[in-house]
């Protein structure tokens, strides 16, 4: 094991901290999108300012289409959890794949909780027929977006293990999947800010997670979370150096 100093070990402590505030911060952002969203959303409505912002993207031109169907579905579907939990068990990081399993699945329950408390139908009935549907989703489960929530919670968790210099692409991902949603008429904006709302409140709730359940539960972050195996690095204490016979 790696021995560090106790200088490396209250500056790895000063790091936590100041995650754990970016995380607290996260969490209450994401319950103010989420709170007057939801309550917009029990009205069952898209006019004014919202009905705009929908109409300026829906609108777009039919080129979009293909793109936007790859986007959906290769960023925000079954197949990019897959992904994110099946590529790190290959390269043996098992607390990467199992955070990505454990949020992402919590967010997922979370979704279809408020989806059934809401039952909010999609935007062609809301604006009876008078858009471009471009994929068929139908049903009272229009809020929130459920593709917006999977989005949001992997690229979150990818923002934390990607280099500075990288970590615009998690920003990208939100977005381009948010866009592609209310261009393909399947999703109003208030159902985009309520799956980014879950998605950021599930990955920060892990991240606040008390240090003994999070331990438990092997979300701790005492350890990388590109740690190889399940272990990984205990950096909450300095390893014992061996004392040589001769002395």
């Amino acid at each position: 094991m790696e021995h560090k100093s106790p200088a490396e070990i209250r500056h790895l402590s000063e790091a936590q901290q100041r995650s754990r505030s970016w995380y607290i911060a996260g969490f209450i952002i994401g319950l103010l999108l989420f709170i007057p969203s939801f309550i917009i959303s029990l009205h069952h409505s898209l006019t004014g300012f919202e009905a705009r912002i929908f109409y300026d993207i829906n609108n777009w031109p039919n080129a979009f289409k293909t793109p936007a169907l790859w986007i959906t579905e290769g960023l925000g579907a079954g197949y990019p959890i897959a992904a994110c939990v099946l590529i790190p068990i290959l390269f043996k990081r098992f607390r990467l794949a199992w955070r990505f399993f454990f949020t992402v699945g919590g967010a997922g329950i979370v979704m279809e909780i408020v989806k059934l408390i809401v039952k909010e139908p999609r935007p062609v009935v809301l604006l009876h027929g008078q858009l471009h549907e471009r994929a068929i989703e139908t049903g009272l489960n229009s809020y929130p977006s459920g593709h917006m929530v999977v989005a949001t919670a992997m690229a979150m968790i990818l923002w934390m293990i990607l280099p500075k210099t990288w970590k615009w692409l998690s920003l990208v991902w939100i977005a381009l999947v948010g866009i592609s949603r209310i261009y393909l008429g399947v999703h109003t904006p208030l159902d985009v800010i309520g799956g980014v709302a879950i998605g950021m409140m599930a990955v920060s709730f892990v991240q606040l997670l008390p240090f003994s359940i999070a331990k438990w539960l092997r979300l701790d972050n005492q350890k990388p979370v590109l740690a190889e195996g399940w272990e990984g690095l205990d950096i909450s204490k300095p390893s014992k150096t061996k004392v040589s016979d001769s002395q």
